[in-house]
């Protein structure tokens, strides 16, 4: 699908690098007509292409699953667990043939991740699918063709330390193991052919944000470990270490699709490394991103509304802005 030239405003250099397109998302809930919270994140699409976050409601609506397309509604709501709260969503493969849909979502507060199913009735219902207490949180999880989950966590500390961050596997039979752990951890992806995992880490000195990276590691397809690290994207080189990463994901292409959360933009980067895009968005706090939609490229980012709205505080807003190729989430489920 070729780019609107209504979506073109500029060219951007960054940080010495050469020219980068950039574009303007298109608001699609504002704080108008916003159903959700301030806490919107974990965008997520299933087969059909709808679209699916956390924190529908309000500020204290936490353990909440909502619609965000094709209308802003209610998915899911943990009533059986004291204070769930919800970050990362993924949409797997059916199980059974009496169901309807299966994903899973990250219970920060928990240390857990909850198997959501929907019955061909329409029944919606929950269990936790795997739980470890040393789990940091999780904060983000990436699904694997095979059922493994990927999972990532975060401490905020004034000086951040090794250990602050990790990334988790969680086997289809709910069993987990620590792959490894680094300073404070947050996006997270794999490539379309799983060979590799991204993973972002962000480092804080005097509770000022220093450092933002983003790591590459080989996936073994047998034992879903994870070695060979390597750095893939320093932000240092384009002046921008103090934004910190949220959420990532990835298109059929390998390109990554990285949120600045309190810069106002996603940037698309090429598997090798290069920015090829800065996409500004209507609010300053972006969380998450899914690609999704008809065709799975209609890129929706969701943030909490306003540009100096405090954390906490105000609704939430989603924009959209159409890529040239569909998601890797959205492809799987096809």
């Amino acid at each position: 699908m070729s780019f609107k030239l209504s979506c073109f405003s500029a060219l951007l250099i960054l940080g010495g690098a050469s020219a980068i397109l950039q574009y303007q998302a298109k608001p699609l809930i504002t704080a108008k007509n916003s159903k959700f919270g301030p806490f919107i994140e974990g965008t997520s699409v299933d087969k059909e292409g709808k679209v699916y976050a956390v924190n529908y409601g309000n500020n204290s609506t936490l353990p909440t699953l909502g619609y965000v397309t094709p209308k802003q509604s209610l998915f899911y709501e943990d009533t059986q667990t004291p204070g769930t709260a919800f970050n990362g969503i993924r949409f797997g493969i059916k199980e059974a043939h009496h169901d309807y849909k299966v994903a899973y979502a990250a219970d920060y507060i928990n240390h857990r991740v909850v198997k959501v199913k929907v019955d061909s009735r329409g029944k919606v219902t929950g269990k936790t699918h795997c739980s470890n207490p040393k789990f940091i949180q999780p904060n983000d999880i990436t699904l694997a063709r095979n059922g493994r989950i990927y999972l990532s966590g975060m401490r905020f500390q004034k000086d951040t330390q090794v250990g602050d961050g990790d990334i988790w596997l969680c086997t289809k039979e709910g069993k987990s193991r620590r792959l490894d752990v680094l300073g404070r951890t947050n996006g997270i992806e794999l490539s379309p052919n799983d060979q590799y995992l991204y993973v972002s880490e962000a480092v804080d000195r005097n509770s000022t944000t220093v450092s933002n990276k983003i790591w590459r590691y080989r996936v073994h397809s047998v034992t879903g470990s994870i070695s060979h690290k390597t750095l893939f994207f320093d932000f240092a080189t384009v002046n921008t270490a103090h934004l910190n990463i949220d959420g990532i994901r990835s298109d059929v292409k390998g390109n990554l699709f990285v949120v600045r959360h309190g810069g106002q933009e996603v940037l698309k980067i090429s598997p090798k490394g290069k920015i090829l895009a800065s996409i500004k968005v209507s609010f300053t706090y972006p969380t998450n991103i899914e690609l999704a939609g008809k065709h799975g490229t209609t890129l929706h980012i969701v943030g909490r509304c306003g540009i100096d709205t405090p954390d906490g505080q105000g609704v939430g807003c989603v924009d959209t802005w159409e890529n040239d190729a569909p998601g890797r989430a959205w492809s799987l489920l096809q």
